[in-house]
Order: structure tokens, then sequence, then C-alpha cells
């Protein structure tokens, strides 16, 4: 596995690290990091995926 930090121009990456030559001819996965075209998400409200039980109302209480 090969970790290379590189910019986008065009269709094509320029790195700034020459040594991918080693990797002439593998498979890749291109990753790009950045967060201003990420499309935001709903956020999850966790309240609403629970219910009280009596349990769950005398956890603070110490046990008998």
């Amino acid at each position: 596995m090969l970790a290379l930090a590189g910019v986008v121009q065009g269709d094509s990456v320029v790195l700034e690290n020459d040594s991918v030559r080693n990797y002439d001819g593998k498979e890749v996965i291109l990753i790009i990091l950045d967060e201003t075209v990420m499309k935001t998400r709903k956020k999850i409200d966790g309240d609403s995926y629970g219910y009280a039980t009596e349990r769950g109302k005398n956890a603070d209480n110490p046990l008998k």
C-alpha cells in the first residue's frame, strides 16, 4: 500500500513524489479529501431510537 499527496489538474493528478514509478501497471483507488464538495447530511436524532424503561429510570439509584 502506498499513500501519496498530489493535486488534481484537469483529468490528471500531479504528484509531489515520483516514487509511484515502482507501481507502474498496478490498480489504484483515488480518494479526494475535500469537505467543500461533500454533501451535507441530516443530523440523526438519537433520542427517537430509544424508549424509557423502568430499569433506565432508576439507573442512578443505588441497588438495594
